[in-house]
């Protein structure tokens, strides 16, 4: 027997596929075949292509929006709250030589990796003292 969830999700399913269906008919049909099964009032359909291009640009706009708030958070790696402690493994004390340069293929076993290190392994070798600038 059939739980409340799948019930649900069929009928969820059933739902958009309907709406879809009307979706596409509103798209299609013309206005005065219509007007004459008695559907007046909808909205126009300019809506019809500006509707999903408005959603497409939100998520967009949200996903960009999304990692540029991340990246606001990333404290850089000369900061104080990038520490270690105590009881903290390094490469060297669980017996890695380099964890850039790894020839096993096994997975290494768990250590702390200095952000600075992660930073050249992913990014490659930045300058040191070099800036930017623009003009």
């Amino acid at each position: 027997m059939a739980g409340e969830v799948e019930v649900r999700g069929f009928a969820l399913m059933l739902a958009v596929r309907v709406l879809y269906v009307a979706y596409l008919a509103w798209l299609f049909v013309p206005e005065t075949m219509l007007h004459r099964i008695g559907v007046t009032y909808y909205p126009s359909k300019h809506w019809a292509l500006a509707g999903p291009a408005w959603l497409t640009l939100a998520l967009v706009w949200g996903w960009w929006m999304y990692e540029g708030y991340n990246m606001t958070l990333v404290t850089p790696l000369t900061s104080r709250r990038q520490f270690e402690d105590s009881r903290c493994k390094t490469p060297i004390s669980v017996g890695l030589v380099s964890v850039e340069h790894s020839t096993e293929n096994s997975v290494p076993p768990l250590c702390h990796i200095p952000p600075a290190q992660v930073s050249r392994a992913l990014f490659g070798r930045q300058h040191s003292g070099s800036t930017v600038r623009s003009s």
